[in-house]
Order: C-alpha cells, then sequence, then structure tokens
C-alpha cells in the first residue's frame, strides 16, 4: 500500500473509531453505562463484532477513548470560545452554552461522567481531572480579565468562581441526567447563566461611579 493509501486508511480508521465512540454514548444515554456492550455497539455502529475489534481491543479501550472525546470536545469549545475574541463575560457565557450544546448532542456524556466506570479507572479520571484544572485557570484567568476591565466584580476570587462555574455546568447535566432528558436544557441553562451573570457582574452604575 502507498503512502496515500495508508493515510486514506488512517483517515477511515479515525472516522469509524468517532463512530463507535459516539454510538456508545448515544446507549449510555439511552440505557446507562451498564448496557454498554459490544453487541450492542456493533448494531449500533451497523458493524459486525469483529470489525469492531479492528479498531477496539475491548471495551475499557472505548471508555478511555470516550474520556479522550469529552476532554477534545472541551478544549475545542473553549477555542471556540475566545476564537470571536469577545469581552470577558461574553466569553464566558459562550463556553457556557457550548457546553450545554455538547451535553444535548452527546446525551451520553453525563452519566459517563458521573459513572463508577469512570471513577474506578484512575488513568480516566486523572485525564479527565487534569482537563477539568486546565479548563478552571483558563476561565479564572478570564475572570481576572473581565476585573480589570471593569465588567466583573472585584470582590470574587476568580479561581473560586472559575470552579463555581464549572460545579454549575457539571450540577445541571446531572440534574438532567437524573430527570431522564424530561426538560429542555437549553432553556434551563438560560435561566442558569442569567442567575450566574447576575452573580458576577459588576453593576453598570457601581463602575460609572469609580471613573
Amino acid at each position: 500500500m502507498g503512502e496515500n493509501g495508508k493515510t486514506a486508511g488512517k483517515i477511515k480508521g479515525d472516522i469509524r473509531r468517532d463512530q463507535i465512540v459516539r454510538a456508545s454514548f448515544k446507549i449510555i444515554g439511552r440505557k446507562g453505562v451498564s448496557s454498554l456492550t459490544i453487541a450492542a455497539i456493533a448494531r449500533e455502529v451497523g458493524v459486525s463484532e469483529a470489525n469492531l475489534y479492528r479498531h477496539f481491543k475491548n471495551k475499557d479501550d472505548i471508555y478511555s477513548a470516550a474520556a479522550v472525546f469529552v476532554q477534545e470536545m472541551i478544549r475545542s469549545n473553549v477555542k471556540k470560545a475566545f476564537s470571536a475574541g469577545a469581552a470577558p463575560l461574553a466569553v464566558l457565557k459562550r463556553f457556557f452554552f457550548l457546553q450545554i450544546e455538547l451535553m444535548q448532542d452527546n446525551s451520553g456524556i453525563p452519566r459517563f461522567m458521573f459513572s463508577e466506570e469512570l471513577h474506578s479507572h484512575r488513568a480516566m479520571r486523572e485525564q479527565i481531572l487534569r482537563t477539568m484544572y486546565a479548563v478552571s485557570e483558563t476561565l479564572a484567568s478570564l475572570i481576572r480579565s473581565g476585573q480589570k476591565n471593569d465588567t466583573v466584580r472585584k470582590d470574587i476570587d476568580p479561581r473560586t468562581t472559575a470552579l463555581t462555574f464549572i460545579s454549575i455546568v457539571q450540577g445541571l447535566a446531572f440534574q438532567w441526567s437524573l430527570g431522564g432528558f424530561s426538560f429542555p436544557l437549553e432553556t434551563e441553562g438560560e435561566k442558569t447563566w442569567k442567575n450566574f451573570e447576575t452573580c458576577i457582574a459588576l453593576k453598570k452604575n457601581a463602575a460609572r461611579r469609580k471613573l
């Protein structure tokens, strides 16, 4: 096989792996992590179990790929949020709703993130924790920028506020998952964001008094 053939084969393999991971989240979203089997994934993707084993060694391998998928999506959302070059609060809002959109499109993510399978797997757990720590530091820096340009209150701690932001997103996801996805996540997200923004935003009249 030539170089182009190898590249095409790798791309095709990467696409199939992505399909398998996304199919896994669909199954988890419908029936929970315990329902995830190689047979169920193969049926969801529309391939044989033998074909699936060409891309993943076993179910643990799929779990690891699922954890990487979540990491990559969160990092991608951070980049998207910052790409517009907007004011700090606007970037924070954009990231919040990108995370909401990610969960809406992959309802299995909340159930996977709160599952025993993830919590008992040290390597996966540490991967996710590293990503969350990096994101919290990025958000803390963003909040500091908002404090400097008088759009975010100066009497709040940036790092604690960033961790609170992450906790709010996770709490909303947990509530949505426990409720069987019975309420529109985006609608609830709108109310949650408005409340959070009210808590951290510097009031316009207060900013004017400082001028």
